[in-house]
């Protein structure tokens, strides 16, 4: 995909010259051929020739192009972690890995995408670390998503009729029932509600409305090479003056954290009530820092 995105119409024997010049992958034109196809196939990404410009195009689709390269991405770090865990000396002399909490739940995963695929429901306790409490939950599970750098089940507990996110950091006892999975198409419309916020709670706003964010003409470039929603679009300001960055979103606590994050190199300009939300926020932080 990078050698037909930097060069259109790039020929098949470039392709291959290339692939063993910049990656030392050896190939040859008969295993190329199945590779493409393999991609169409299994993730719906198009490389195909174009007899106009004789050479190879990527027809591209955004959304299914980011979401391969995210699953490339998690693949490659799923390896790589695995290599380190089989030679923890060499993995621990090239890699620093970040607090190792992070992975807490990991284990649970492989039997969740198992409950996820053949539709049977999961049982598990949670704890709640708020309220300092522990439940049993049956649910059945429908997704799972990352944020932050953790995993999240999404699920539906039996006897409920809408999603909930359970942390996998916080399930324990996690059985894979013989139960049938309480399957519904509402079910799926729900999680189509993620695609409008930044992080897991859909349910605060009730509508998607365009924000605008002031920002310093350097945080703008961090904001660009990693984005908060897909919505996000950035705007470059004139002679030095801060720039923008323009969502469509449902505003929720998530979004406002991460706009937190950032303290004075952005601000909300539009919509005037989150502005004034923030502006509260900002305030009752001030005066847990007055003596």
């Amino acid at each position: 995909m990078h050698l037909v995105t930097s060069k259109s119409g790039i020929s098949k024997t470039e392709m291959i010259d290339r692939l063993f010049e910049d990656f030392d992958i050896d190939t040859t034109s008969r295993t190329l051929e199945r590779d493409l196809k393999n991609l169409k196939d299994d993730f719906g990404i198009e490389i195909n020739y174009s007899r106009s410009i004789r050479g190879y195009v990527l027809e591209e689709d955004e959304r299914q192009i980011s979401s391969f390269l995210k699953f490339a991405e998690f693949s490659s770090l799923a390896e790589m972690y695995e290599e380190g865990i089989k030679d923890y000396k060499s993995f621990n002399k090239y890699i620093i890995p970040d607090d190792s909490s992070d992975f807490t739940g990991l284990h649970n995963m492989a039997r969740i995408v198992k409950g996820i695929t053949l539709s049977r429901k999961l049982k598990f306790t949670k704890e709640n670390y708020y309220k300092e409490t522990k439940k049993t939950y049956t649910v059945t599970p429908l997704r799972l998503k990352e944020y932050l750098n953790r995993w999240y089940l999404i699920a539906v507990p039996e006897g409920e009729k809408e999603i909930r996110n359970f942390g996998i950091d916080r399930i324990s006892d996690l059985k894979l029932t013989d139960l049938p999975s309480d399957l519904s198409q509402d079910f799926e419309a729900q999680i189509k509600l993620y695609e409008d916020i930044v992080g897991l709670n859909y349910n605060e706003s009730k509508k998607v409305e365009k924000v605008i964010l002031s920002a310093d003409n350097k945080q703008l470039k961090y904001l660009r090479s990693l984005p908060l929603h897909k919505s996000q679009v950035c705007i470059d300001g004139l002679d030095g003056k801060w720039r923008e960055a323009i969502f469509h979103i449902k505003s929720n606590y998530e979004f406002e954290t991460q706009v937190l994050k950032m303290a004075g190199m952005v601000a909300i300009k539009e919509p005037i009530w989150l502005r004034e939300k923030m502006k509260n926020h900002i305030d009752s932080m001030q005066k847990l820092y007055i003596d």
